[in-house]
Order: C-alpha cells, then sequence, then structure tokens
C-alpha cells in the first residue's frame, strides 16, 4: 500500500514540477513548488527515505517562507537564504544513516540555490541539477515515479531554459 501511495504521489510532483519549469513569474513557479516539495515529503515518507523526505520538508518551509515574502515585497533578505543552507545541512546530517543520503544533501543545496533566485532563469538552472541529482537518489532507495518527477523537472528546466530564456536573449540581440 505505501508503495503505490508513494509512485502516485511521484506522478503529483511531476505535474506540478512540469508546470513550475514553463512559468515565468516567481510567485506562481513558487506555487508550484510548495505543491512538489509537499507531495514530495509524502512519497518520500511512504518508502522510508527519510533523508529525502526531511529534506523536502525543509524545502516546503522554504517554499512557504518565499512564497509570502516574494508576495509582499520585492527583495528577500539574503540571511534567509542562508538559515535555509544551514537547515538543510543539518537536516542532512541529522538523517544519515548511508553514503546515499550525501546524494539528498547535495540535491537539497540546489534545492535551497532554486528557490532563492529572483529571476525564473536562475530558478531552471538549479532545478536542472536539482532533477538530475534527486534521479540517483530516487534510484538508490527505491521511489522509482519520483524518478520521472525528477526526468520531468530536468527536462521541463532544459525546455523552459530554451524556450523561455535563450529564445528571448536572442529576440533581444536580434
Amino acid at each position: 500500500m505505501e508503495f503505490w501511495f508513494s509512485q502516485i504521489c511521484g506522478l503529483i510532483v511531476s505535474v506540478a514540477a512540469i508546470a513550475s519549469m514553463q512559468l515565468s513569474n516567481i510567485t506562481y513557479i513558487l506555487f508550484c513548488q510548495l505543491i512538489c516539495n509537499g507531495v514530495g515529503a509524502l512519497s518520500y515518507i511512504a518508502v522510508g527515505g527519510l533523508s529525502g523526505c526531511g529534506i523536502y520538508l525543509v524545502a516546503l518551509s522554504q517554499a512557504i517562507i518565499y512564497y509570502i515574502l516574494r508576495k509582499k515585497f520585492s527583495t528577500v533578505p539574503q540571511w534567509i537564504a542562508g538559515c535555509f543552507i544551514c537547515a538543510y545541512i543539518l537536516c542532512a546530517v541529522s538523517t544519515y544513516k548511508t553514503p546515499t543520503d550525501l546524494i539528498s544533501a547535495l540535491a537539497s543545496l540546489t534545492c535551497a540555490l532554486s528557490l532563492v533566485q529572483k529571476k525564473p532563469s536562475g530558478y531552471r538552472l538549479f532545478m536542472l541539477f536539482n532533477g538530475i541529482i534527486w534521479m540517483i537518489y530516487d534510484f538508490s532507495v527505491g521511489a522509482y515515479t519520483m524518478i520521472i518527477s525528477h526526468v520531468a523537472t530536468a527536462l521541463s528546466a532544459a525546455v523552459g531554459m530554451i524556450r523561455l530564456d535563450l529564445k528571448r536573449n536572442t529576440a533581444n540581440k536580434g
């Protein structure tokens, strides 16, 4: 039962991740990240991926705070990003059991850096790396539909970079 619940969660995360990479408004992106990180945490809980779950919960907290602050203010103090980087590291250290957990720790840092970006182009770049790193972790813990989610994240980030970032830069130069 837990396995199938995790797989269904992974599919929901995939849809939200794909949507987030194709948006050009950072608050809409953060809203999609609320869904991705909340449901992603549930997926990892179901398959016993404690370090992945912990990191997703920190990411959910970060997405909530950045969503609220970005809606109210144009800038977010940099010390908040530093606090979240420390929280990701603390989470990784406290849930460490095997070398596989280091993979989720690295993915968490790319997540932390993606959510602090002011521009969607920066967000997409960090999420490209985030998706690739999480795929390795997913395979290691057996969260197979989360692999689909993270493939979707990486591919959608690449498509978004081409469609929204590179074409826009080319159009501005020409």
